[in-house]
């Protein structure tokens, strides 16, 4: 019997706070010789302190969680896998960046508060055009391109225009979207661009159910919209391929680490029956 060994090295991670992470496998990374006993994993930061709160390292290897409000800053993680021979030590950085709509629920507390002691002071209640004023950032701008993101994806030769859309029923589809059929093309489209209740898991679910249809349909595919709609659905043919032994064939799309680190975990997953 042999104690487990580093394979290769665990790359950083980055994450949002109040977003969904992983999960991410361990034994991609660190692995017990053949025969051996397979490794027991745990996990703490180098300073000694547990892992921010939300997130978990399960005894089998799977980091995942969601990162709490108030996590955001770098970490470096210290994990050890052992079996009765021995154990490996190795560390990774972990960087979990704020969530963007922290800003937004972080102001709008703040002016609830402020409303409520100006009623209960009979002071004048705060100017509201304050809102307007705040400066515009790249976080704001990407919670908007989330919140009204869609996608679209072509059947990249066939040359006639779109037609008149028509409403897909599709299964799988969350019922805060909607899919259309353009002939060339097919759209996924949130309902209410301003509903709060839609999340980014119904549009990941939609994508996947678009790219499910797309995959019957056997077409040369271009896609674009949302980067986390595009990287779930490249996810999904990739699956889809491998099971059915034929790759839909994708052109101008150059799959991102990320891409690939994802389609590598569910792949790992798959073959385990875990999906």
């Amino acid at each position: 019997m042999a104690k487990p060994v580093l394979v290769k090295p665990v790359p950083p991670q980055t994450i949002n706070e109040l977003a969904s992470y992983g999960p991410f496998d361990l034994k991609n990374f660190i692995q017990a010789p053949e025969g051996s006993q397979p490794p027991r994993f745990s996990a703490e930061l180098t300073d000694g302190k547990p892992f921010p709160k939300g997130m978990i390292c399960t005894g089998d290897g799977i980091v995942t969680g969601i990162p709490a409000k108030g996590t955001q800053g770098v970490y470096e993680v210290m994990v050890t896998a052992e079996n009765d021979a021995g154990k490996v030590t190795t560390t990774f950085a972990v960087t979990i960046k704020p969530s963007l709509v922290n800003r937004e629920a972080d102001y709008l507390e703040k002016l609830k508060a402020q409303v409520w002691d100006a009623l209960q002071q009979q002071l004048p209640i705060p100017e509201l055009s304050e809102i307007l004023e705040l400066p515009i950032t790249k976080l704001d701008v990407y919670y908007l391109l989330e919140r009204w993101g869609t996608l679209t994806i072509w059947d990249a030769f066939n040359l006639d225009p779109p037609s008149e859309k028509k409403l897909l029923t599709l299964e799988g589809v969350s019922e805060h979207y909607n899919i259309f059929d353009r002939g060339s093309s097919l759209v996924m489209a949130p309902k209410d661009l301003f509903s709060r209740e839609r999340t980014m898991a119904d549009g990941l679910q939609t994508a996947k159910a678009l790219a499910r249809e797309i995959y019957k349909r056997g077409w040369t595919i271009e896609m674009a919209g949302l980067d986390k709609f595009t990287r779930a659905a490249w996810v999904e043919f990739q699956q889809l391929g491998d099971i059915h032994g034929k790759h839909l064939e994708i052109i101008n799309y150059q799959p991102s680490p990320e891409d690939l680190r994802l389609y590598s975990v569910k792949a790992t997953y798959t073959q385990l029956g875990m999906d």
